[in-house]
C-alpha cells in the first residue's frame, strides 16, 4: 500500500476500540466552547484542507458534525492536521490538549504503554476538574530539574503528551521513557487520593506494577514528593478600584468607592520558575462598605488554591490600590471555620498600582537586590528605616501621636514636608524596608503622598507598620520572639508567628500588622503564561 497516509494504527483497529477512540475523540472536541458554532467548525474544516473538507458531511447538530469529522479524519488519514489546527485555533483550551495528546497516541509510533491504556486513562481524567494535576505537574518537574533532566511544564495533558511521545537517545537506559512515564502516572495516582477521585485510576494504574520503582537518578518517595518542602503556592487576590462614573476622587472614602475581585494562583517550587495554575472570573462591582462580606464569600467560593497549596509553602498576596494599603484583608477567614488566612500561611499586602505600571519596577528592583546584601548588624530589624509624622506646629494633623521611632542603622525620618522622603532616601540608597511610626491613612495628606513616593519613585519594596498606631517599639518585640532575625527577607514568616501568638486577643500587637512584601520578581504581566523565575531577595532567599 505505498503512500498509504497514517490512520489509526494497528492497535485500534478492531472495530469496538475504533468506534470508543472515534466517540472519545468527538466528545473531547465537543468540550472546546467555539466548537460549537457550525461557522468555526467549517472554518476548522478550511484549515485542514479539501481532503477533509470534502469528506465530511454537515451536520447542525456540533457533537453529530464534529464525530463526523472524526471518521473522516481517521479514513483520510488527515488526524495529525486536525490536530494542529485544533491547537492553533484554541492554544489555551485544556480540551484542545487533550485531543493532541490522543491523536498522538492513535496515530503516531507506538509509545511506552499500550493504546487502550492511555484512552482509559484519557477518558478518566476528563472527568475531574480542570486544574486537577497541576501538584503532579509541579511535583515532576522538581523532580526532572534535580535530575538535571528537565521537562517543560504546562497542563497535564501536555506533560503526558511529551511523555508518552518521548524518544530513547544513545545516552539513555532504553526504560527511562517507560519509567518517566509510570513515575508521573504513580504522582498522578496519590493527588487523586487527595480529591477522594483515585478508584478508577487506581484501577488502571494497578496494570503497572513496577510504577513505584526508583526512576533513573530521582529517588522522590511519593508522601515526601507531596508535601515537598521546597514546593510554593502563591495566590494572588486582586482588589481593583474602578468608579462606574468618572475618575476616582481620592476624597471619597473607601466605603463609597467601587471594587470588584479577581483571584489567581500560581505554582513552582521556592526560588524556581512558577507556572499559572487558574483563575477566576471577575466578581460583580460591589461598593466598599460591603468588601468584608464580600472578600469572604470570595474564599469560600475558591478552593483550588487550598487543594493545591497542601503541603506546600503557601502565601496570599493581596493586590491593593492606595485606597486599601491599610485595609485588613489578612484578617478574612477562608472557610467557614473561621479561622483567619493570617493564621495559617503568610499573608501580605502589595501596591496594585506599581505592580501594574512596568515603567515604574527599575528602581524597585534595585532596592530589592538591596534588601539582604548588607547583613550587619546580626539583628536585620535594625535595618529598617522608620518614617513618622512631625510634630503639630509643622502643620500635621495634630491628632497623630508620634511616637520615639525605634533606634537602628538609620536616623529616622519626621515628616514635616513633601520633600522630606525624597532627601532622606537619597542619603540612604540601600535602605529596603521602611518603618511607619503610626498607621497608614489615606486620608493624611502628608502620609499618603510619602507612602505614593517611596513606592513610585523610590522603589521602596518592604513596609511595615501597625494598624492601630501602636508603639512600634513593640512590634519589632513580636518579630523578634525567639531571636532577631539575620534576614529581612525573614518578615514575612516572622510576622505569621507574630499574628498566631495570643491569636484569641484583638489587641495583640499581631492582630494589627500590616507587612508590605512587594516582590519585584514575582509580577507576571500575563496571567496565562508560562512564568519566569524568582530570584532572592538581594542575598537571602524570599
Amino acid at each position: 500500500m505505498f503512500g498509504r497516509r497514517p490512520r489509526f494504527r494497528d492497535g485500534i483497529a478492531h472495530p469496538l476500540r475504533r468506534r470508543r477512540a472515534e466517540t472519545l475523540l468527538a466528545a473531547i472536541l465537543a468540550d472546546i466552547r467555539r466548537l460549537q458554532s457550525l461557522e468555526d467548525r467549517l472554518d476548522l474544516l478550511y484549515e485542514v484542507g479539501p481532503p477533509l473538507r470534502n469528506a465530511v458531511d454537515q451536520h447542525n447538530r456540533a457533537l453529530h458534525h464534529l464525530r463526523a469529522i472524526v471518521q473522516a479524519g481517521r479514513r483520510t488519514g488527515t488526524l495529525p492536521k486536525l490536530r494542529d489546527a485544533v491547537l492553533e485555533m484554541e492554544q489555551d483550551d485544556i480540551s484542545a490538549a487533550w485531543f493532541a495528546l490522543l491523536v498522538t497516541v492513535l496515530t503516531g509510533p507506538p509509545g511506552p504503554v499500550p493504546i487502550d491504556f492511555m484512552l482509559g486513562l484519557v477518558s478518566e481524567l476528563r472527568g475531574f476538574p480542570d486544574e486537577f494535576g497541576v501538584r503532579t505537574v509541579s511535583v515532576y518537574a522538581a523532580e526532572r530539574r534535580k535530575a538535571d533532566r528537565p521537562i517543560d511544564g504546562g497542563s497535564l495533558p501536555y506533560v503526558l503528551q511529551r511523555l508518552y511521545d518521548a524518544r530513547t537517545d544513545a545516552n539513555k537506559d532504553p526504560s527511562y521513557p517507560r519509567s518517566q512515564l509510570l513515575r508521573f502516572l504513580t504522582l498522578l495516582g496519590e493527588e487523586a487520593v487527595q480529591w477522594r477521585r483515585e478508584n478508577g485510576l487506581s484501577r488502571l494504574l494497578a496494570r503497572f506494577p513496577d510504577r513505584g520503582a526508583v526512576v533513573g537518578e530521582v529517588v522522590a518517595p511519593s508522601e515526601a514528593a507531596m508535601t515537598d518542602p521546597g514546593r510554593q503556592v502563591i495566590i494572588q487576590i486582586r482588589v481593583q478600584e474602578v468608579e462606574p462614573n468618572g475618575p476616582v476622587d481620592d476624597r471619597v472614602p473607601f466605603t463609597r468607592r467601587h471594587y470588584f475581585l479577581r483571584g489567581f494562583y500560581y505554582v513552582g517550587a521556592v526560588d524556581a520558575p512558577h507556572e499559572f495554575g487558574n483563575s477566576t472570573d471577575a466578581t460583580d462591582l460591589f461598593t466598599g462598605d460591603e468588601l468584608e462580606q464580600r472578600g469572604r464569600e470570595f474564599l469560600y467560593a475558591w478552593k483550588e488554591p487550598a487543594e493545591v497549596g497542601r503541603g506546600a509553602h503557601k502565601r496570599y498576596e493581596f493586590l491593593l490600590p492606595d485606597s486599601l494599603l491599610g485595609y485588613p484583608a489578612d484578617l478574612w477567614p477562608s472557610g467557614p471555620a473561621g479561622v483567619p488566612l493570617s493564621h495559617n500561611c503568610q499573608v501580605v499586602a502589595r501596591s496594585l498600582t506599581r505592580y501594574d505600571d512596568s515603567s515604574i519596577h527599575d528602581k524597585w528592583a534595585d532596592r530589592w537586590k538591596a534588601l539582604d546584601r548588607d547583613r550587619s548588624p546580626a539583628d536585620a530589624l535594625a535595618r529598617i528605616g522608620w518614617m513618622t509624622p512631625g510634630t503639630a506646629e509643622h502643620g500635621v494633623n495634630s491628632t497623630l501621636k508620634s511616637w520615639n521611632c525605634p533606634n537602628g542603622k538609620y536616623p529616622p525620618l519626621r515628616l514635616t514636608g513633601r520633600t522630606d522622603l525624597e532627601t532622606w532616601l537619597k542619603l540612604h540608597t540601600d535602605l529596603a524596608c521602611l518603618g511607619l511610626g503610626t498607621a497608614y491613612d489615606p486620608h493624611d495628606n502628608l502620609m499618603l503622598e510619602a507612602v505614593r513616593d517611596a513606592l513610585r519613585y523610590d522603589g521602596i519594596p518592604v513596609m511595615v507598620w501597625r494598624r492601630d498606631a501602636g508603639d512600634p517599639g513593640l512590634l519589632l518585640e513580636a518579630l523578634r520572639d525567639g531571636g532577631p532575625p539575620a534576614l529581612l527577607a525573614e518578615l514575612p514568616h516572622r510576622v505569621l508567628g507574630a499574628r498566631q501568638h495570643r491569636r484569641h486577643d484583638p489587641s495583640s500587637v499581631g492582630h494589627h500588622i500590616t507587612l508590605l512584601w512587594d516582590d519585584p520578581t514575582l509580577v507576571f504581566p500575563n496571567q496565562f503564561s508560562q512564568l519566569t523565575g524568582m530570584r532572592a531577595a538581594g542575598e537571602g532567599a524570599a
